[in-house]
């Protein structure tokens, strides 16, 4: 593949030469990072055994031109050219986008090679044309992944010179959002140190991680089908010519419908020139700014920064002497309440589902579709409380994804220091990490969930909640308590083995028996209050028997 690459590089050799870049020089570094490539693991939300090798990426090639077939029967089944291109163009940018920022962006704002480059005689355009290059080869193979179905339809359907004319803007789609990125980049550069901006990328992916796990339902509510199976074109409104996608569906439209107008005109205009202005900029004026912002991420690394002194009575703190009992409890409530807030990884792998579950009751709102408004909707909620108890129990499958993340880390190997401390009781450490999690994620939780089901069901559904809730924690200290269990940021990760799969399959099948017996028992008038005040004692009972679990019942790597 890399071959494939560097033959299309030598095909644009006059247009790099023209641009005034060293292009033997850009070769030399694109293959290198090309080669290096095979040891840098890709954006995935899952983290699923990604090994050193490219077998990844060209899986998600795969799934990328299958889930872009889509909007290949899209094409075929509508008549409404301009809706349904501008649809498809905003679909391939935002994917673009979201790869770029959340996948590349380690490469564009690396600032290790500085060190080896940097002393050679190599011009800052040469080196960042290097790095966008290296970058566009992965991005180039996305967008055919992407746009080959639908390339293949437009064929079939308009002709091939319409296919043509597609893939071509398709590729100026390409350039404007590596422009716009880069200009994101700079800007975020310019107002914001490195760790925030590092910060800043780990929102972007767990925002899109978000998106395609319920981006669907919302979707789904918005799009009204009769836009594409009219023939009809939508009027152009002023806002139209902000939004590029829309530039490059009405584009299409006038090559497939030979719409010829002011507006249609404008529109091919900025299509044809917007990304070129962009190239333009990003090859003049742009690359010494970049270069020197990469360079100031660089030195900002090796600068000394003073460690803050720690306040004792700051909110941690005080959390951790309210809810835990013993010093060894206090300080890994401490240790996991900090650690899950600046682990980026386990923030990806944990925030989206937070997310997915807070907008649930939307989502359940959105699947009525009833023909009444929203607050009608919400009423006819009313006498569906299974609803409820599905927003309740939901928080099952956070705490288990919680738990089950909060032992993995890529720094598996520190800890040794568990094993060399005087501890004789790990439970106490267990218990401190469940507190955290607990107090941290769990109540949060239901301080919202308490907030949207008293709006929708009354304060009657409260003790319901708080007996859901007893009963998942309860399921979480039996399954631990019975099984072995790991320390916290102590395994490498995705090392599960088949005792955790059982576990969790304990844990999901016991957390669903009790929300059907949950729904029979909420027919029965104060049966849930009677039954709570068990569940509660049966939990402080069953975090005492936690906290002296002992060495025998801990997994190390």
């Amino acid at each position: 593949m890399i071959n494939i690459y560097l033959k299309i590089l030598d095909f644009l050799y006059p247009l790099f030469n023209r641009l005034g870049i060293n292009y033997y020089q850009l070769r030399a570094i694109v293959e290198i990072k090309l080669k290096m490539d095979n040891r840098r693991t890709r954006f995935n939300q899952w983290n699923k055994n990604q090994h050193e090798s490219n077998s990844t990426f060209y899986l998600t090639l795969f799934l990328y031109f299958i889930s872009s077939t889509v909007f290949a029967v899209f094409v075929y089944a509508s008549d409404s050219v301009t809706a349904v291109y501008s649809v498809f163009f905003a679909f391939l940018m935002f994917m673009i986008a979201m790869s770029l920022i959340t996948d590349f962006s380690s490469v564009l704002l690396d600032s290790n090679d500085n060190a080896v480059l940097l002393p050679r005689p190599i011009e800052s355009k040469t080196l960042l044309i290097a790095r966008i290059t290296h970058i566009l080869m992965y991005l180039l193979s996305m967008m055919l992944a992407l746009s080959l179905p639908t390339l293949i339809i437009t064929g079939i359907k308009y002709g091939l010179l319409t296919a043509i004319t597609l893939f071509f803007v398709c590729l100026l789609a390409l350039m404007l959002v590596v422009f716009l990125t880069n200009i994101l980049y700079l800007t975020l550069m310019k107002f914001t140190s490195e760790e925030r901006l590092r910060n800043i990328i780990n929102g972007f992916q767990i925002f899109m991680t978000f998106i395609l796990m319920g981006g669907y339902r919302v979707v789904g509510n918005l799009i009204d089908a009769k836009t594409f199976t009219t023939s009809v074109e939508t009027k152009v409104e002023w806002w139209h010519y902000m939004l590029p996608p829309i530039w490059m569906g009405n584009s299409i439209n006038t090559v497939v419908n030979h719409t010829v107008d002011a507006p249609h005109f404008i529109f091919i205009f900025l299509t044809l020139t917007i990304p070129f202005v962009g190239l333009f900029f990003l090859n003049s004026g742009f690359t010494n700014i970049f270069s020197e912002k990469i360079a100031s991420i660089d030195n900002a690394k090796r600068t000394v920064v003073s460690p803050r002194q720690v306040n004792n009575k700051d909110l941690v703190t005080r959390l951790a002497k309210t809810f835990t009992r013993t010093s060894i409890e206090r300080g890994a409530f401490e240790f996991v309440w900090k650690m899950t807030a600046r682990d980026r990884k386990f923030k990806l792998r944990v925030y989206p589902s937070l997310a997915y579950l807070l907008i649930y009751p939307i989502f359940m709102i959105g699947a009525s579709r009833g023909d009444g408004t929203f607050i009608e909707q919400i009423k006819s909620l009313e006498e569906k409380k299974w609803v409820a108890l599905m927003a309740v129990y939901m928080c099952s499958t956070i705490l288990l994804a919680i738990r089950t993340q909060i032992s993995q880390t890529e720094d598996f190997k520190a800890s040794w220091i568990y094993q060399i401390v005087p501890l004789s009781r790990p439970g106490e450490v267990l218990s401190g990490t469940l507190r955290a999690v607990l107090v941290k994620y769990i109540f949060t939780m239901c301080i919202i969930l308490a907030l949207m089901l008293g709006l929708v069901w009354g304060v009657n559904m409260l003790d319901d909640l708080c007996f859901g809730i007893l009963a998942i924690i309860n399921i979480d200290l039996l399954t631990s308590i019975g099984m072995s269990s790991e320390l916290p940021f102590s395994i490498e990760l995705k090392k599960n083995g088949g005792g955790n799969f059982i576990k969790n399959m304990l844990y999901i099948v016991g957390a669903g028996i009790l929300a059907i017996i949950h729904y029979f028992l909420m027919q029965v008038p104060y049966v849930i209050g009677v039954f709570g005040l068990l569940q509660l004692a049966l939990a402080l009972f069953l975090l005492k028997k936690y906290r002296e679990v002992g060495w025998e019942k801990v997994t190390f790597e």
